[in-house]
């Protein structure tokens, strides 16, 4: 029954990491995100729907176009595997029980995904954080948390604001005192609002805080051969989007078991 849920919920996260990068397409071109047909990205071809089925459609043709045959971005793949295997991994390593409130959260988790996996994607490529998109996020993020709360959770509310406050001061409050300090320099007001999505999504300040480590020590990985190349080092730009979503993804799932593990190795706790 597992494998079934775990292949069903695979291929659904094939179908919309096709739409995540078609929606983050149509943003950028200032298009409707519903009406409209998509085409190809040279010849402007209007696509069957031979040409729609994720991955396989890509794979058919050698990764070309079907009608003019230049070849096409590996970002279509890409984005659509990667968010395959991001609900997949979701579905298997999901930190609450999958009980009627806890299959609430895992739908909510997964909507969030749609939108990070767009976010990531226009990050990376124009290096900017659409707000309607990081807006539509919190918006989603916010029922998660309310869910949790009210309906799931065993702990008092009055608890879960106090923790809820921490996280987003832990997030968005030092994002936002950064964006000031630096006058947008070392973070942009998107990431900023991001930061509100991932103290939503995570609750506690502790988790909030492993987020963005996660997303600074990526960062350091990321940049440090960009360094070595460059003789401008300290103007070397990185989209700071697509890290914390990274860090926001492996904190939600793994994060608690991360936290426990550690205290009880190096705390004694």
């Amino acid at each position: 029954m597992q494998q079934l849920e775990g292949l069903y919920i695979f291929i659904l996260g094939l179908i919309f990491g096709s739409f995540a990068l078609a929606l983050a397409d149509r943003l950028k071109a200032k298009k409707d995100w519903v009406k409209g047909r998509s085409s190809c990205e040279h010849c402007h071809h209007t696509l069957a729907a031979r040409d729609l089925i994720p991955l396989a459609s890509w794979l058919s043709t050698g990764g070309s176009c079907r009608y003019c045959r230049k070849r096409l971005s590996a970002s279509y793949p890409l984005t659509e595997l990667g968010l395959g295997l991001a609900f997949l991994i979701s579905y298997l390593y999901f930190p609450f029980e999958l009980s009627s409130w806890g299959w609430a959260l895992l739908v909510l988790w997964m909507s969030g995904l749609v939108l990070m996996c767009s976010l990531f994607v226009f990050d990376l490529r124009w290096y900017t954080l659409p707000s309607r998109l990081v807006y539509t996020l919190v918006s989603v993020s916010s029922v998660h948390w309310l869910v949790f709360a009210l309906l799931y959770s065993d702990r008092s509310f009055g608890f879960l604001l106090l923790s809820l406050v921490g996280a987003l001061l832990a997030s968005a409050g030092v994002f936002f005192v950064l964006h000031l300090v630096s006058d947008g320099k070392w973070i942009g007001d998107g990431d900023v609002r991001l930061g509100l999505a991932i103290g939503l999504f995570l609750v506690g300040p502790i988790e909030a805080w492993l987020a963005v480590f996660f997303a600074s020590t990526l960062g350091i990985i990321v940049v440090l051969p960009t360094l070595k190349k460059t003789k401008k080092r300290f103007q070397t730009k990185v989209p700071y989007g697509p890290l914390l979503i990274t860090g926001l993804w492996i904190t939600y799932l793994f994060g608690t078991k991360l936290i426990e593990w550690y205290s009880s190795t190096f705390l004694y706790l």
